[in-house]
């Protein structure tokens, strides 16, 4: 299975009890036991998709009912539950 390798980090975000989650690409390196490809440095790589022909870290976060919100330059990842992305994502009315 493709997606395995993103499995240890599917199970961590399932097991967080917050709405939000921020994570170093360090962080997610030592979750998933490996390095993150270069292509992590594109804000698309980060978007979640469930469809079975997406790529495998888009559908882990899918799976695991987050989006993620990149900042590149720092390294770091806001990972926020799919139900509450819509109070916290770009496109929320103010």
């Amino acid at each position: 299975m493709a997606m395995a390798k993103y499995a240890p980090l599917v199970r961590y975000l399932r097991r967080q009890r917050t709405p939000e989650v921020t994570l170093t690409f360090r962080d997610i390196e030592r979750i998933v036991g490996g390095f993150l490809p270069k292509a992590s440095s594109d804000l698309d790589w980060w978007r979640a998709e469930a469809a079975a022909s997406a790529p495998p870290q888009k559908r882990a976060f899918a799976e695991a009912g987050f989006t993620a919100q990149p900042e590149i330059r720092s390294e770091r990842v806001l990972f926020v539950r799919a139900a509450s992305a819509s109070l916290h994502g770009p496109q929320a009315a103010g």
